[in-house]
Formats: structure tokens, sequence, C-alpha cells
């Protein structure tokens, strides 16, 4: 290896601990790459100059500039890495009401690095995400959510619940942005709640970014909340076992995917089967067990089987002659 290989390698190394560490010193650098840290220094020094890479120093340790955007090389993937990033692809776009033109230009830049074969098939995907309607209003929240979020500072935003026509505000600082089935959610500490809450985008009409920063909050703990919801977009501390029976004729509908990481199942007499999961609300699963009508039959808990019960009686009483 040269010596000019090497330090275009090392460069790249630099850049890549800059980004995942948030800051980092010469001698940490120095340490994880082997080399002396007056090689280091002037390494930092063609990273600024030659680069155009923005950093600061502050208490002796490296960082990004606040903000700063990052030109990286290309990515090069495998067919079969290739075919993973198409299909994650497909299934946001499936998620997706609305055309977010960040999303649209990363996958354009996706799709350039994809290997000839599945290029045309990504391309086709940006094509199809680039014809959802459009909200302005919603990209504008988006972004800086984004902003605040990548920053750690508190946003103030305006927004209306599902509960109260109303519009309200609150400073909120934000923990995690994700997206779901159901849309785009930001979840963090409310001023207003005194409490971790999640916000839909679709209800937030107004975001200022403040100058006020926060220390990250509990994400993993939050993140592993999602994770035991239904749809992921429901944080709770409540613990609901769900117990649902399905016939024959879905059985093996059920059998085949996975549903939840609780997921318990059970043979039935008759070719049967029962699902059984644990959640921290009953809202989420709600509209999935109805979608199944006379498939499935709720157990427990009582509340939502009653729930069911009662939501399908009404739907079969619009159906009654007149």
């Amino acid at each position: 290896m040269t010596e000019q290989t090497r330090r275009a390698t090392r460069l790249v190394r630099i850049r890549e601990l800059l980004v995942k560490r948030g800051n980092v010193s010469c001698a940490e650098l120095a340490n994880e790459l082997g080399y002396s840290q007056r090689t280091i220094q002037r390494d930092i020094a063609a990273l600024e100059s030659e680069l155009g890479v923005p950093l600061e120093y502050e208490g002796r340790r490296w960082k990004l500039m606040p903000g700063a955007k990052l030109v990286f090389g290309p990515v090069r993937l495998t067919l079969q890495e290739a075919r993973a990033v198409y299909f994650a692809t497909r299934l946001m776009l499936r998620s997706a009401d609305e055309r977010d033109p960040d999303g649209v230009s990363a996958l354009e830049k996706v799709a350039d690095a994809l290997p000839e074969g599945l290029a045309g098939h990504m391309r086709r995907t940006v094509q199809e995400y680039g014809q959802l309607p459009a909200n302005s209003a919603y990209i504008e929240s988006l972004r800086r959510l984004t902003e605040a979020w990548a920053a750690n500072r508190t946003a103030s935003i305006t927004y209306r619940s599902a509960s109260h026509a109303n519009a309200r505000t609150t400073d909120l600082d934000p923990y995690l942005l994700d997206h779901t089935q159901s849309g785009t959610y930001v979840f963090g500490f409310s001023s207003e709640h005194k409490e971790v809450r999640s916000f839909k985008l679709d209800r937030i009409l107004d975001v200022v970014v403040t100058p006020r920063e926060f220390e990250p909050g509990p994400v993993d703990h939050i993140a592993e909340q999602l994770r035991r919801s239904w749809g992921g977009a429901v944080i709770g501390e409540d613990q609901h076992e769900v117990k649902i029976d399905f016939s024959s004729s879905v059985a093996s509908r059920i059998r085949e995917s996975y549903w939840h990481p609780s997921q318990k199942l059970e043979d039935l007499p008759e070719g049967g089967v029962r699902l059984c999961v644990s959640l921290p609300s009953l809202l989420e699963i709600t509209p999935w067990v109805r979608g199944w009508g006379p498939e499935a039959i709720v157990v427990g808990p009582p509340a939502l089987r009653d729930d069911i019960a009662a939501s399908l009686a009404a739907a079969a009483a619009n159906y009654q002659p007149a």
C-alpha cells in the first residue's frame, strides 16, 4: 500500500469516527488508527483545507460544525445487499402517504449506487414515491424537527390532538423520530405534559427550533417500548395479555408470519391457531383484529373482546335492510 493510499484511508476513517462519535481528540484518533498524533493533526488539517470538512476545536477535541453537510464517497453494494435496500424502500413507500423531497433525493442517490440489474427497479420506486401528494407544511415541520433532534435542541411545537379541537403549544425535547405504518412520530419530553409523549407529524401545525440544548433522554428505553407495541407508535408501561383464536382457514397465514417479539402460537382443535402477545396498549391491535372479521375470536382481555364485539355488531347493523 502506498503512502497516498494509506493517507486517503486515514482521512476516510477519521471522518467516519467524527460522524459516529460526535467529538474525538487527536490522542484517541492516534490510538484508534495506530499513527502518531502529529500525523493525525496533519490529516485533520487536510480534511479542512483539501476536502472542505467543516470542523470545530473545543476542549482539545475535534467535532463537526453543527448542521454540517458531508459528501461521502460512493457506496458499493453487493447484489444481495442491494436487494435488501430495495425491499426496505418498497416497505417505506407502502407506508407513505405524502411525498418527502429529501427522501426522493436520497433514494435517487441510492439508485445510482446499486448494481445495474436492480437500479432500474429502484428508479421506478423513486418515481412512484415522487408521485405522492405534496404537503409543504408537513415537510417543513419534519425538517425542523430533524434539525432539533440531531442537535439536541428543544423545539416549540403547535399541535392538535385527536381528542381536542383547539391547537395547543408545548416545548418538546425530541428524543426520537420514527416512521411507522400509521405515520411519522416524534417522541420526547413535553413541558406541557411533564412526561415523555408521542406526537404524530400530521397533527403538528408549526415547529420553532429554540437555542436551548437538552440532554438526550432514555432513547434505548423508548425504542424498547416501541418494539413491544403492536404498530411501533405507542409507548407505555402497561401490559395486556392478548389471546386471539384464528380459524383453520387463516391459520397458515398466522403461522407463517412474525407478528410480535412476544408472540406465542398454540395449535387449536380442527386446525385453528391461538396467537398470544403481550402489549403495552390495545389501541393499535384493535383495528387489526377487526380486519380478520369472523376468522378471529378474541379470548382476552375482556376489554378488547367487548370492543371488537360491539364494533362488529355496529358494522353488521349498517347492512341490515332498511
